[in-house]
Order: structure tokens, then C-alpha cells, then sequence
């Protein structure tokens, strides 16, 4: 049942949407920050409790005394976790997290919450994105302490596409968020009937953006057996938006993350299947949340 609702709804952002790609510029990667493309062609998501967008986050990030200090987007991608981009948990500038607290709000919709909300217990960036901030490191992970959300939202699977597939004129790639251009805490969403450019580690496309829809997933509405699988991480923009595209190598990254915060994440059964991660050694700390309270 869940399948034929993702098959209805999916078809429903892609008759909203529509928009025929331009190629990206000769140098594409220069772009920062995220923008709306010519006219703003993004729909409103109503109906944030049907899956699945229900598997899709607004994240507020709350300093000390609860005070909200900024938000994103994220996704779910496993019982207890869920992704993000790097930028909206670390910040390279200060050298310290954005935030003390995290509040998750699945699906929602204005004011409405409509599965309630949860604090993070724990939250994690890879090691090269605080040492350099550098954009094809930019992502990272939230860590719930319980499957209570996921019980109701349930949530996505990462996959490592070939080019070829990611490159296919009708592989629709989709991002949908939480824009701070919009009324707060309102989901809103495009489609594209592909990406505009596909190279090793990024995705480049003209889906309409701005902050706040940072960390959202890039995931294909094709039907078929890619259908709903996140391909990568929205993260930056400008003349054209980019987002980091999901290889075995931020594959494993991630797997890692996670296995510090012991937390489990879905993966594609068709296919690779990651080899087991060593132990590090004792020197190299990931940048865990807890772990670095911890170290104080």
C-alpha cells in the first residue's frame, strides 16, 4: 500500500511541476549558497503526512536556552536517523557546532505537527568537512533515540547509481523542503525531468531552492525500481543549484557515522553492498556531538 501511494503522489508533484532544463556553465562548482531559477516554480506539499513526504524533516536548531537560531531540512533514512548537509550542523567559520539542541518535526505543515517531534540525541559531520568545509564533504547525520517517529513516518533509502542512470533524460530527480523564503515550517517541492549535469561527486540541477531547504534529499519520482531512492544531498546554489551525489565512498562515510552513534540506515538491496568499515584508530575522531561533550 505504501508503494501505490508513493506512485500517487509522486505523479502528483510531477503534473504541478514543470520547466525544461538548461546545461549547466562551464564551471558549475563555483556557484554557493542556493537560489530560485528564474521564476519560482515550487509547490506547496498539503498533504505532508502521506508518505512520503512524511519521511521529510524541518530541523530547528536551538541554542541553549531553547532559542531557535536557525533551521533545515532533513530526511529520514533509517529507524532512528536521518540526513542532512554538512553546513547546518557544523559551522567551519567558528569551529564549533551551529547549535546545542536539534528539535525534528516530521511532516511538518505550518504549525501543524502532526506526528509530534523528538530532540536529537546525538548528530555527526565527517572529519574533512570540519577540517577543510569544503563542499563535497557537506553532509552529516541526526540521531534520534528511539524508532517512535519512524513507526509513522517511515523513511527513504540511499542508493549508488551508475552515471548512466543518474544521466537518463526522464530520471526526475526531486527535492522537497522546508524554504525560509516561505511561510515557516511549510513544505514545498519541484521535479525536473533530469539533472542538468552529472560528475563524480556532485549533481547539478535548476530545482528552485533557498536556505532552509538545505540538507533535503535529491530523490528520483521514476517509476520503476529507482523510484524514491535518495541519489544525494542538497547543499548549495546559484546559477545552478548542487547537491553531493551519493558514491560508495560517502556511502561508507556515512555507514561509519552511524556506526559511531550506533544508529541503523536503509540501504538499496539492488545495489552495491558496502564492505564492513574498519575500527579507527584511536586518533581519528569522528565529529560526533556526544563524543565531543564528551571529550570536554
Amino acid at each position: 500500500m505504501r508503494i501505490g501511494l508513493f506512485l500517487v503522489v509522486a505523479a502528483l508533484v510531477a503534473i504541478s511541476s514543470s520547466g525544461t532544463p538548461v546545461r549547466a556553465g562551464d564551471d558549475p562548482g563555483l556557484v554557493t549558497g542556493q537560489s530560485v531559477i528564474g521564476g519560482d516554480e515550487r509547490v506547496r506539499i498539503t498533504n505532508t503526512a502521506a508518505f512520503p513526504f512524511s519521511t521529510i524533516a524541518y530541523i530547528e536548531l536551538e541554542d541553549r536556552d531553547h532559542d531557535v537560531i536557525g533551521s533545515c531540512t532533513a530526511t529520514f533514512i533509517g529507524p532512528d536517523v536521518l540526513l542532512t548537509a554538512g553546513h547546518c550542523l557544523w559551522d567551519f567559520e567558528s569551529d564549533d557546532w551551529e547549535e546545542e539542541f536539534i528539535r525534528v518535526i516530521p511532516a511538518k505543515n505550518g504549525k501543524a505537527e502532526p506526528f509530534g517531534y523528538e530532540y536529537a540525541a546525538d548528530w555527526w559531520v565527517p572529519d574533512p568537512y570540519v577540517d577543510t568545509g569544503a563542499d563535497v564533504w557537506d553532509w552529516g547525520l541526526v540521531k534520534l533515540p528511539d524508532a517512535d517517529l519512524s513507526f509513522y513516518t517511515g523513511w527513504l533509502t540511499m542508493a549508488v547509481l551508475d552515471t548512466d542512470v543518474l544521466a537518463e533524460p526522464d530520471f526526475q530527480p526531486v527535492i522537497v523542503g522546508y524554504p525560509g523564503d516561505k511561510a515557516t515550517g511549510t513544505m514545498w517541492g519541484l521535479i525536473r525531468p533530469a539533472f542538468l549535469e552529472v560528475d563524480d561527486f556532485t549533481l547539478y540541477y535548476d530545482i528552485d531552492t533557498a536556505p532552509g531547504q538545505s540538507g533535503s534529499a535529491i530523490w528520483s519520482a521514476q517509476q520503476g525500481p529507482n523510484l524514491g531512492k535518495i541519489v544525494g544531498i542538497h547543499a548549495q546554489g546559484g546559477s545552478v543549484n548542487s547537491g553531493s551525489r551519493i558514491d560508495q565512498e560517502l556511502l561508507d562515510n556515512v555507514l561509519e557515522g552511524c556506526r559511531v552513534m550506533e544508529c541503523t540506515i536503509a540501504l538499496d538491496e539492488e545495489g552495491p553492498v558496502p564492505e564492513p568499515v574498519p575500527e579507527p584508530e584511536p586518533a581519528l575522531t569522528f565529529h560526533s556531538y556526544s563524543v565531543a561533550i564528551a571529550r570536554d
